[in-house]
């Protein structure tokens, strides 16, 4: 009899599958990592994690080790610099982090790509067209919401604010809010001018075209006249793929200045209300590693699935078998191979155990199958 696993799997199983014959299709090659790290490499870089709490141990010749929160960290700092060369990388792995709100680490499934070295144009467009399509692999409904630091760091740097009411302004663009923006720099001196720069920016979000056609009104400086010119590119190459249909660009989407640049984006898919992927360029991350190579990629949590169009089984098992001590254990061995030889799943039990939900429930009566009643 043919089986068929697909049945077997669950979401973030089958994710795994699909994604990694994604993956290997452009030519990524998986990268293992292990389970722990050096507790120095979380601890340098925790505003990049974006959370508080690492699980740590003390190994047998006294390192003060971490299990691993984050899988971007392992590989930034175990591949090599090769000038010329762009390595690229897919994983599926474990990462253990604190649950928000909760004093408990959870293990949390993810996949993802990382590309190292020296990225061109290309590369960067491969592994945001690679985003929509992991997309596509998980749900036809989804969302991908494309955004730039160089737009946001940009103008935030024109604003020339202490960096409390720099940070302030970050978060407004994150939060989209508008209002509160425009009263920071009431209070600090900003001309109308710049003001006016990031209120438009702040409301600007939607279709990419869309945002493109309106980018003009919050252009300021050449870091975001840059910005601006690879955005156009990125729409250009989504659109000849066929995938500017579910994809907007977004400025609200801003990660932490001290280690992302270029692209950064965040995907989403029906019936889960957070974003499934992120990922970006972090080119900056690299360079406090003491990396010359240029990077970026992203993550997809695969433990989010789960909630994801999931069937709902009504039987945890097509039959219960039940055996009475006295019973012939041939005899049984026998029913239960016919039983499963028709394919149904078969569980052998003396009593019925109080949470299992059968289709039917039987036992041998003189040699007989019989349904219990």
């Amino acid at each position: 009899m043919k089986k068929d696993y697909a049945n077997l799997l669950k979401n973030s199983e089958r994710a795994v599958y699909d994604l990694r014959a994604l993956y290997e299709s452009y030519g990524y090659q998986l990268y293992r990592t292990g389970k722990f790290e050096d507790y120095e490499l979380y601890a340098r870089n925790k505003s990049f994690i974006g959370y508080g709490g690492i699980l740590t141990f003390t190994d047998p010749v006294g390192r003060l080790m971490a299990l691993k929160p984050d899988v971007t960290l392992s590989i930034a700092k175990n591949s090599a610099d090769e000038k010329g060369v762009v390595q690229k990388y897919y994983y599926d792995d474990e990462v253990y982090r604190l649950i928000p709100g909760s004093p408990d680490f959870r293990e949390i499934m993810q996949t993802g790509i990382e590309c190292i070295g020296d990225l061109s144009d290309y590369d960067v467009c491969e592994v945001i067209t690679l985003a929509a399509r992991s997309l596509e692999e998980l749900g036809a409904d989804y969302i991908l919401d494309i955004s730039h630091m160089g737009m946001v760091k940009g103008l935030i740097e024109l604003l020339a604010l202490p960096e409390e009411a720099s940070d302030a302004i970050l978060s407004c663009i994150r939060n989209k809010n508008a209002h509160e923006s425009a009263a920071i720099c009431k209070s600090n001196g900003v001309s109308a001018v710049l003001a006016d720069a990031l209120t438009a920016m702040i409301e600007t979000y939607g279709p990419m075209d869309e945002v493109i056609s309106r980018m003009d009104r919050f252009i300021v400086g050449a870091q975001m006249q840059e910005a601006a010119a690879e955005l156009k590119m990125i729409r250009d190459i989504l659109v000849a793929e066929g995938l500017d249909g579910r994809i907007r660009f977004d400025f609200s989407v801003a990660g932490h200045m001290g280690y992302y640049d270029g692209v950064i984006f965040q995907g989403f898919v029906e019936g889960i209300t957070s974003s499934v992927l992120s990922g970006g360029r972090y080119d900056h991350l690299m360079k406090r590693m003491g990396r010359a190579s240029g990077a970026i990629g992203f993550s997809v949590s695969l433990s989010k699935l789960e909630a994801l169009g999931q069937e709902t089984r009504e039987n945890d098992v097509d039959i219960l078998f039940l055996c009475d001590p006295s019973d012939d254990v041939a005899a049984v061995s026998q029913a239960v191979s016919e039983l499963r030889g028709a394919g149904k799943s078969v569980v052998v039990q003396n009593t019925r155990p109080s949470a299992l939900r059968a289709g039917r429930t039987v036992r041998l009566v003189d040699g007989e199958v019989c349904d219990e009643t």
